[in-house]
């Protein structure tokens, strides 16, 4: 009875209820990445500033999260195919709420790493497995666009939650800050979980895509019959293609985390730190323009030639930041990177339902995802090395290109269909 005060469908009823779903997974990534990932520096800045704790020893715990993000995405991944999401997501919810409380109660540097491991853990319930599983479900047709607009609220969660973060954390400390932060996370997801989503059309009598007729062309033939065929893990592991997005795309989020952590430290030699955080703001921007981008025209091209192409370009962003010699280059690199970031994200999921399909799509995926966090968690650490070895990092930042545009030409090769 309680539910049906909040069923949207009969409402608008001649709206396509998928665009709904879509709408609530902003909601999702709104927290996800808002609170989990963008908010980690702020605290981290909190404790090394109010109780002098290491950098060196902190730094741990962002490894920690990313794999243990990965770790549990496998078994997210088959829950999500057995169970559906609503449980996943509330199970999401509860753990992340719980780590921004024990951000506020750790007494100790390595108590720390506890938190990081429970964050991870509700991050992975709450990022691309669980959002691509959903819009998967509801689309074929559409699901690029209705992946990068299910992704949109990434940017508006970082952008107004960050500085709500420190402003709290400034004022009242670190267990009031992470307190509001839980709340904002069960205020988002929990209703949507319980009165929006729902797993799949089939549930309230819809098709996929609306219901649509297909186009009668060889491509949308192949991507239903795809959708329709069930793997199991060990049968997509005999694949190229399990292995191509893999490794390929691990490459990508290498990549990604080495720069979003040593951005700022790298910027700011030659910009100073207010001139960095500007740049900063410059790349969250085109984040968000890759994926308005992506969300407009992603449907006109195959997954692997974005897969291809984003990494491709991402390559040359590194390229010219290592190359480049005048503030300008700093700038423009720091851009295209923002501009392939989003769209990365969003192309991990819909780059292994291509495959894959639907039915299968969390158990294959949680492996995969697995390779992605591994990924992010090594970039970081890749850099810093590098960095001690050579003294700068303008050979990071090439040998970044060389991995990026060796990945591109990977995932192109091995998402042939001749490769499946």
């Amino acid at each position: 009875m309680i539910a049906r005060l909040f069923e949207i469908r009969p409402w608008f009823a001649g709206v396509y209820y998928g665009w709904y779903v879509v709408a609530a997974c902003n909601g999702i990534a709104f927290v996800t990445w808002g609170v989990t990932i963008f908010n980690q520096g702020v605290f981290l800045g909190y404790f090394v500033t109010a109780h002098g704790w290491s950098p060196a020893t902190l730094s741990v715990g962002p490894l920690l999260f990313h794999v243990a993000a990965g770790l549990a995405g496998v078994p997210v991944g088959r829950i999500l195919d057995v169970r559906g999401p609503r449980v996943v997501l509330l199970l999401g919810a509860a753990l992340v709420a719980l780590g921004m409380v024990g951000f506020g109660l750790v007494g100790e540097a390595w108590h720390t790493f506890f938190v990081f491991v429970l964050l991870g853990c509700g991050f992975a319930c709450i990022h691309t497995i669980t959002l691509g599983k959903i819009v998967t479900r509801w689309f074929v047709r559409a699901r690029a666009r209705a992946m990068a607009a299910a992704t949109f609220g990434a940017g508006i969660g970082g952008a107004l939650l960050v500085p709500l973060c420190a402003a709290v954390i400034e004022r009242s400390g670190a267990l009031v800050a992470g307190s509001v932060l839980a709340g904002i996370t069960l205020a988002m997801i929990v209703p949507l979980a319980l009165w929006v989503i729902k797993d799949g059309p089939e549930v309230i009598g819809q098709k996929p895509d609306g219901g649509k007729e297909a186009r009668s062309t060889v491509a949308e033939a192949a991507a239903r019959q795809t959708d329709e065929r069930i793997w199991s893990v060990p049968e997509a592991m005999r694949t190229v293609a399990f292995w191509g997005l893999s490794s390929c795309l691990a490459a990508g989020m290498l990549a990604q985390g080495c720069y979003l952590v040593h951005q700022v430290i790298f910027l700011q030699e030659s910009l100073g730190l207010i001139g960095a955080a500007w740049v900063v703001t410059v790349t969250t921007l085109m984040g968000m323009a890759g994926r308005v981008g992506f969300m407009l025209i992603g449907d006109r091209f195959a997954p692997r030639v974005w897969a291809a192409l984003m990494l491709a370009l991402q390559g040359v962003s590194f390229l010219i930041l290592a190359a480049g010699t005048t503030e300008y280059h700093l700038v423009l690199g720091s851009a295209l990177f923002g501009l392939t970031m989003g769209v990365l994200v969003v192309i991990q999921p819909v780059s292994t339902a291509s495959v894959f399909g639907q039915l299968s799509f969390g158990r294959i995926f949680g492996p995969i995802y697995l390779a992605i966090r591994v990924g992010a968690a090594i970039g970081p650490v890749f850099a810093g090395v590098l960095v001690a070895m050579t003294g700068g990092y303008q050979t990071s930042w090439f040998a970044l290109a060389g991995l990026l545009g060796l990945a591109s030409l990977g995932i192109y090769w091995a998402m042939s269909p001749l490769r499946r």
